[in-house]
């Protein structure tokens, strides 16, 4: 008889093991409880003979401990509301433990608790549910959920549900829930599980987005694994940093070159070929080879057709980076995501066929190409394939060497009406799920102040929030009205357009919980036409509600809400309580955005220009008999609203002479400088060796980089600012909090280090939790790349020829790492030996010309002086 660790292990197990982690206060008790379980499982398998062992992988268990990750499990299509509506037919629910179940993010009675819907559900269900356990194996629950995932009709899921409920107590119920709404609410995040599991799971993963693969390659947790590209197996692509076209100037500040493209508004995705043999898997993992569109070989599918006539004859294997698009085949374009169709879905009766748009080659006939510069893959790229309209695309590119060259290409892509551009630097590597530091950047206008039309929605209804936004509306949805029908008369309906969140800081939220605390209602007014799906939990009245900006990144065509139209990405851009609520966009407003017959239709409203690309060289400080105070105006301020001139609040800023360079998402540089005036700051725009401090809430402008690099200023953040204006703060103005400053003069430093270490632990006043997480965060800031000289080895990957050499440790202190051999990783090879011998000359000879081979000295070198000092009196090839 065979024997798997799924079949030997009780589910029962697993879900107390679960409730200990979600209950055990601090993290090493979490991973130390689930650490236990692992270990014996392990042990459990062992134990077992090896005669009858047919499988030794956890991942059984490990894909009901990640559900959210693991890729083969097709979707049960049960979320919080469709399942409230099964487990109220599977118990026979009466219409209040229903209705209970429904609304479980709202505030509960005393006879009924539960902060999630898990919990819910057994709060209501407990007393229906057997108290003995149901000794079913982890093996069973995972075939339960394979059958539900495999069943798309309700009544066969609803079948299954009652059979496996009838036995299952509430312990196990509560976890079944959690599993099958993959929300576990454990209080550690998937890398530390992953770490509890084996010290690679987590780079394996964030490379390969494969559970299972993780499970079986790395089942003894003190063997090392290096994950690598590997034909049929998906990777994370490599992704662009965000970047705003007013810092244009920056990217070519040292003579750099890029490869300016279009950003496609596709599905990004990867196409595998060997021997005629294909894969398709999306950015997040999943494999669609077997969808209608696509197929494993040229006989079986659209695109695999269309690869085998297209891709050059010399082709034996092959992997392509790029976006699967929808092309329509009546009007003979590309379409968007934003369209109505899913392009992982297609069928030959569909109105659009999938399109592949290749913008990068990462394998071509069995040679890895990641370590190559970009613009030597795209050579090799533009060989691999014939294009051919419609089915199989190369991404338009062109070569780019300054601002002017990028601010035409992207008002072409404004005028296209495309998504926004890409840029590769010429000379950068793939790197797989790495955003920031490739060279490699993404513009869209959205980005931008002024490149886009923001649209004024008014209230119209809230949804509560999911986790630790329990009973709090953590989203809201929004509407435009009726224009009047008179002069001086207000609207008379009003129609919802979208639902909103982002934009909405916790505390912002908080304060709109307060405002609107007795003016929710459960019935949608009757002036307010809802949308055709989900409905929000509240309503509000439009004459008690407010105003908010909001920024989108298109209009597209919308059957769920009554205008036909809705928002794509929108978030909040103010609060706008200084506009009555009468005065929102209108219908005919609305209508006035739409240009064409499109589906989706772009916000951008001008072109950019010259002048909305900053300076990156040193900002140069006008004469002091310029200097002004900034003019108020009458500005919306944490839903305060102050006439002009300002009044005064108190004098806790008095003689105080501040300079604003940005502000953040909350508060406009505006914004933060009318409230200093009010309480009697000097706000100045250029500031002197005397300026008392200057705010920064975005570090990465050139203005603002500057003052932080100078250290001739105290440089604070837009913290600072909050937590000095907050009321109970006016009585007196106290130093500056070190977690505060980005920068400061000597005499600041000096003065706060009599008072902080370095971790910003106070010598005097006793540590809370929060002191003690600010410094565990200031810890990892220390040893975390471009923040400290303690990390200046991050990234260089080093093999040691004399195992001996003590300064490996000094290199491994300094975040670098170390190979006990040479492979394709290792970027460096250091050697403890001044004379060259013969047999060393040999073995550097036989090293691969791409590799660094370095004097260990550089690294003694680098250590005491405290920086990454030049290689050339070290190097010896």
């Amino acid at each position: 008889m065979s024997e798997t660790i799924a079949s030997n292990v009780k589910f029962e197990e697993l879900c107390t093991v679960l409730e200990e982690v979600s209950k055990a206060s601090g993290e090493k008790k979490k991973t130390d409880t689930l650490e236990k379980f692992i270990s014996k499982c392990r042990n459990k398998l062992k134990s077992l003979p090896p005669e009858t062992v047919q499988d030794v992988s956890l991942f059984p268990i490990l894909r009901l401990i990640l559900p959210r990750l693991e890729r083969e499990r097709g979707a049960y299509d049960l979320k919080h509301k469709s399942l409230a509506a099964l487990y109220t037919r599977v118990f026979c629910l009466g219409t209040n433990q229903a209705n209970s179940l429904k609304q479980y993010k709202t505030s509960v009675s005393s006879k009924i608790t539960g902060c999630d819907f898990a919990e819910r559900a057994l709060s209501i269900l407990k007393n229906r549910l057997p108290r003995k356990s149901s000794d079913f194996t982890i093996e069973r629950i995972n075939l339960f959920l394979d059958d539900i995932s495999s069943k798309t009709d309700i009544g066969s899921k609803e079948e299954k549900f009652k059979i496996l409920l009838r036995k299952t107590n509430g312990l196990e119920f509560k976890w079944i829930t959690r599993i099958i709404l993959k929300d576990l609410r454990l209080g550690i995040g998937d890398k530390k599980i992953f770490a509890v599991y084996h010290p690679d799971a987590n780079s394996m993963f964030e490379v390969s987005s494969d559970l299972h693969q993780v499970c079986d390659t790395l089942q003894d947790p003190f063997s090392r694994h290096q994950q690598g590209i590997k034909i049929f197996s998906h990777f994370k692509p490599m992704l662009l940093e965000r970047y705003q076209i007013e810092d244009a100037d920056k990217l070519f500040a040292n003579g750099e070159q890029y490869i300016v493209q279009c950003k496609y508004d596709g599905e990004r995705s990867q196409i595998h070929m060997k021997d005629g043999k294909y894969k398709y898997l999306t950015r997040q993992g999943y494999d669609i080879t077997n969808n209608p569109g696509y197929g494993e070989s040229n006989s079986s599918g659209f695109m695999s057709s269309v690869l085998g006539r297209l891709l050059n004859s010399q082709v034996k294997s092959i992997i392509l980076d790029g976006e699967l698009i929808g092309w329509h085949k009546t009007r003979k374009e590309l379409g968007s995501k934003g369209m109505n169709y899913d392009v992982k879905k297609l069928t030959e009766k569909s109105h659009h066929q999938p399109c592949f748009v290749a913008y990068d080659i990462i394998l071509y006939n069995d040679e890895l190409l990641n370590n190559e510069p970009y613009e030597k893959r795209l050579e090799i790229l533009k060989d691999a394939f014939k294009e051919e309209e419609g089915c199989l695309l190369l991404a338009e590119s062109n070569k780019i060497s300054n601002s002017e060259q990028l601010c035409k290409r992207f008002n072409r892509s404004m005028k296209d009406k495309e998504e926004g551009i890409v840029l590769k630097k010429c000379d950068s590597k793939y790197r797989p799920n790495v955003r920031v530091g490739t060279g490699c950047y993404k513009i869209k206008a959205e980005y931008s102040d002024g490149l886009v039309q923001d649209v004024d929605l008014i209230i119209l209804g809230g949804y509560y929030g999911e986790g630790s936004f329990i009973g709090l509306i953590k989203s809201f949805l929004m509407g435009v009205a009726s224009p009047p029908t008179a002069p001086g008369e207000n609207p008379a309906k009003f129609f919802s357009v979208v639902s909103v969140s982002n934009g909405l800081p916790r505390n912002t939220l908080e304060e709109l919980g307060k405002m609107f605390e007795d003016k929710w209602q459960a019935e949608c007014p009757e002036n307010v036409l809802p949308p055709r799906r989900d409905p929000p939990t509240l309503w509000i009245r439009p004459e008690n509600s407010i105003i908010f900006t909001i920024r989108a990144t298109e209009i597209t065509s919308s059957n769920d809400y009554p205008t036909g139209y809705s928002l794509r990405f929108p978030r909040v851009t103010c609060v706008r309580t200084d506009k009555p609520w009468h005065s929102v966009c209108t219908t005919d407003e609305l209508s006035s955005l739409i240009k064409d017959a499109r589906p989706i239709q772009k916000l951008t409203k001008r072109e950019a220009n010259c002048e909305d690309i900053e300076e990156p060289s040193e900002v140069k400080r006008p004469k002091a008999a310029k200097r002004r105070p900034i003019k108020v105006e009458e500005k919306m301020s944490n839903f305060t609203i102050y006439d002009n001139p300002p009044t005064y609040i108190t004098r806790l800023l008095e003689n105080k002479e501040i300079c604003v360079v940005n502000g953040d998402d909350e508060f406009s540089k505006e914004q933060i400088e009318i409230i200093l005036s009010q309480h009697k700051a000097k706000v100045v725009q250029s500031p002197l060796k005397e300026t008392y401090c200057i705010i920064v809430g975005d570090v990465r402008k050139p203005r603002a980089n500057h003052f932080i690099r100078s250290k001739e200023y105290d440089v604070v953040t837009v913290d600072w600012f909050r937590r000095v204006t907050k009321e109970e703060n006016w009585s007196s103005l106290g130093d500056f909090l070190p977690w505060e400053l980005l920068s400061s003069r000597e005499s600041t430093k000096n003065r706060l280090a009599q008072y902080y270490d370095d971790y910003y632990d106070h010598y005097t006043i006793d540590a809370d939790e929060e002191t003690l997480l600010r410094s565990f965060k200031r810890i990892e800031e220390l040893f975390d790349t471009g923040v400290s000289p303690h990390s200046m080895f991050r990234g260089i990957v080093g093999y040691f020829k004399d195992q001996s050499d003590l300064t490996k440790y000094e290199f491994q202190f300094m975040a670098g790492t170390i190979k006990e051999s040479i492979d394709d990783s290792v970027t460096h090879v250091f050697i403890n030996n001044d004379n060259v011998s013969p047999e060393l000359q040999d073995f550097i000879d036989g090293i691969s010309p791409t590799l660094t081979i370095s004097k260990s000295d550089w690294i003694g070198e680098c250590f005491k002086q405290n920086a990454v000092i030049p290689y050339s009196k070290y190097l010896l090839r």
